[in-house]
C-alpha cells in the first residue's frame, strides 16, 4: 500500500507542477495576496493581533481552503469526468493510494505555501516568525487534511467540471469571511460567532492566531490581548478547535465514502 501511495503522489506531484493553472491559484495567487493585502491596510490592531499578523493569519487560512478544496475539487471532478480515474482504479492501484497520493500531494504544497507566506512576510512587512512553529504547522496540516475531505465529499455531488466554481467560489468567500481576514471576528454578531464555532475555518484562524503570536486566540476575540501561552500550552488550549476540525474531519470521510463517484457524471 505504502508503495503504490508514494507512486501516484510522484505522478499527481508531477502533474500539479505541469499545470500552470493549478500553481497559479495554489501558490501564487495566496502569496501575491500575502505580499499586496498590508501595504492597502493601516497600522494598529485587530482584535488584539497587530494588523499585519491578522492579514497573514486570514491568508494562510484563504490559501489552505483554496488548495485543499478548490483545487482537489477541480482535479476530482476532471479526472472523473475524462475517464482518469476509472482507468486508475482498473490498474493494480488499490482506492486508498489513489486517494492517499492526492492528499500527499496538497500536504506537502500546502507546507511549501505556508513557507512562502511566512517568509515574505518576514522580508516585506517585517513580521515576525512564529512563536510556535509546531502548531502552526499542525493546524495547517489538519485544516488542509479536512478541507480534502470535504472536497472529495462534494465532488461526487459535481455533475461536470465547468460547475465546480459554484460549490467552490461560496467556500472560498466563507473561508476569507469567517477567518477574520475580510472582518474582525470581535465584530461579528452574536449568532454568527455561534455559528462560526462549529465551523472549521475559524478554529483553523485560531490555530494560526495562537501559533503566530504565543497568546491563546481560541474564544478571546474583542477580549483585548490573549494571555500568553507556552508551547505545550497553545495545543491544550486549542483543544475546542481540534474537537471540532476532527469532526469536519470525520464526517466529510463518511460523505465521501457515500457519495464520491468513480464514473463520469453527465447533465
Amino acid at each position: 500500500m505504502t508503495a503504490y501511495t508514494i507512486a501516484h503522489f510522484r505522478l499527481t506531484q508531477t502533474l500539479f507542477w505541469r499545470t500552470p493553472v493549478s500553481v497559479g491559484v495554489a501558490l501564487f495567487f495566496p502569496v501575491v495576496f500575502g505580499g499586496l493585502m498590508p501595504l492597502m491596510l493601516p497600522g494598529g490592531t485587530r482584535d488584539g493581533a497587530p494588523v499585519d499578523v491578522a492579514i497573514m493569519t486570514g491568508v494562510i487560512v484563504m490559501g489552505i481552503a483554496n488548495l485543499g478544496f478548490m483545487t482537489l475539487v477541480e482535479s476530482f471532478v476532471a479526472r472523473r469526468q475524462q475517464l482518469i480515474l476509472k482507468r486508475l482504479r482498473g490498474t493494480e492501484l488499490p482506492d486508498l493510494a489513489i486517494f492517499g497520493g492526492e492528499i500527499l500531494t496538497v500536504l506537502s504544497i500546502g507546507l511549501l505555501q505556508l513557507v512562502l507566506i511566512v517568509g515574505l512576510a518576514r522580508v516585506m512587512h517585517g513580521v515576525a516568525l512564529p512563536d510556535n512553529p509546531a502548531l502552526l504547522v499542525v493546524t495547517v496540516l489538519l485544516g488542509l487534511a479536512v478541507f480534502a475531505a470535504m472536497a472529495v465529499a462534494v465532488s461526487g455531488r459535481i455533475p461536470a467540471q465547468g460547475s465546480t466554481v459554484v460549490v467552490s467560489l461560496p467556500f472560498l468567500l466563507l473561508a476569507i469571511g469567517l477567518s477574520g481576514f475580510a472582518y474582525p471576528v470581535s465584530a461579528f454578531p452574536g449568532w454568527l460567532r455561534i455559528v462560526s464555532s462549529f465551523l472549521p475555518f475559524g478554529r483553523v484562524a485560531e490555530g494560526v492566531s495562537t501559533a503566530y503570536l504565543g497568546r491563546d486566540y481560541v474564544g478571546h476575540a474583542g477580549a483585548g490581548v490573549p494571555p500568553k501561552v507556552g508551547i505545550l500550552e497553545g495545543f491544550l488550549v486549542m483543544w475546542p478547535g481540534w474537537l471540532v476540525l476532527a469532526a469536519w474531519l470525520v464526517l466529510s470521510l463518511l460523505a465521501a465514502r457515500r457519495w464520491f463517484k468513480w464514473e463520469p457524471r453527465r447533465g
